[in-house]
């Protein structure tokens, strides 16, 4: 029998596995996903969506389902984040549940336990162990080494990170808060990089906008390259090279890697994976108004050689960025006291 196909507009990957779900049931296959904005300026005011493609093959007794054909060599399908089984809350210990209740993940907790006076920290009241529990991450927080951004900065990331929106806002940061001039170049790869809405808006701030890179002018001492990259699909070899290809001639002093923070865990660690794989010395976080668990950020947070840049919780242009990364973390992990806990040991 024919395959059906189905076209759909999502706004974030978590929609679009519902959506497959609901619709398509266990049979459905993803095609193709593409990464679909609005027009002009509405392009920077409203997140990006998602446009899925998709197969429904009638379902087939078990015995005669074939397996599962292998991908071409140095590619994978296009991947969205599945919905992952919680895990159970430890049992019989208070403390860790409330952690475990945080999103933290069992890593974190087992971190904690062997780094920490855990016994004690269970006799305190809650927020007298959050507190103490908040050292003790900001501690190895401050412990991780930070990278410089230089002068020659990239903005790179999957389809729907948000990662011209991201270089938008730094951009913005960087000329209204710190008087810093730059200069954008919107990059193209083997495919087409749309970038009429970013010359608005460059040309909104004064900002000189450039399609190519003999198109480049001598920065000043003041001066920055911001350069927009095209999504990569990190699962492809090809558009892997092609990427470091493009930026090895820029002579780039940062690359930072922008993640959608609402896809799952093990997503996010591709995305870590991919980012060493290219060289990026930063990263980015998108989409927090979406997160309901921010716990799970820890792990990457104080796992990665990546300098966290700013957090992005929102599509607006002109703010939404929070670039006090640990703070906002731990105050979002436990909403009830977590602000209250960044703002004692902050002291």
């Amino acid at each position: 029998m024919t395959e059906q196909r189905f076209r759909f507009v999502v706004s974030s990957a978590e929609e679009a596995v519902t959506v497959l779900r609901e619709r398509l049931g266990e049979n459905a296959r993803v095609v193709s996903v593409r990464q679909v904005e609005g027009t002009g300026l509405a392009r920077f005011l409203q997140a990006p969506k998602l446009e899925v493609i998709a197969e429904k093959s009638p379902a087939k007794p078990a015995a005669e389902t074939p397996a599962a054909p292998e991908p071409p060599a140095g590619t994978e399908p296009p991947h969205f984040p599945e919905i992952a089984a919680a895990e159970p809350a430890p049992a019989g210990n208070p403390l860790a549940r409330l952690l475990h209740a945080g999103g933290m993940s069992p890593q974190i907790l087992a971190r904690l336990r062997s780094e920490s006076d855990w016994a004690s920290l269970e006799t305190l009241p809650p927020g007298a162990a959050l507190a103490r529990i908040g050292v003790a991450l900001r501690e190895r927080f401050r412990a991780r080494p930070r990278r410089e951004l230089g002068s020659r900065i990239a903005f790179l990331g999957s389809p729907g990170a948000g990662t011209t929106s991201a270089l938008c806002k730094w951009l913005a940061t960087e000329v209204f808060v710190r008087q810093r001039r730059g200069v954008v170049l919107k990059l193209d790869l083997d495919r087409a990089n749309p970038g009429d809405a970013l010359s608005v808006f460059c040309d909104a701030l004064g900002v000189q906008c450039v399609r190519s890179i003999p198109d480049v002018p001598a920065l000043a001492p003041n001066e920055s390259l911001f350069i927009d990259v095209p999504g990569v699909l990190q699962g492809s070899a090809e558009e892997t090279a092609e990427l470091t290809t493009a930026l090895d001639p820029l002579f780039t002093t940062a690359r930072i890697m922008v993640i959608n923070a609402a896809y799952d865990a093990a997503l996010i660690k591709r995305s870590y994976e991919f980012a060493e794989r290219t060289g990026c010395t930063h990263v980015v976080f998108t989409h927090l108004d979406e997160l309901t668990q921010w716990g799970k950020l820890w792990d990457f947070l104080l796992g990665s050689s990546l300098t966290p840049l700013f957090l992005s919780t929102g599509p607006n242009i002109a703010g939404d960025l929070e670039e006090n990364v640990f703070d906002a973390v731990l105050a979002q992990t436990f909403p009830e006291g977590g602000a209250q806990t960044a703002e004692n040991i902050g002291k």
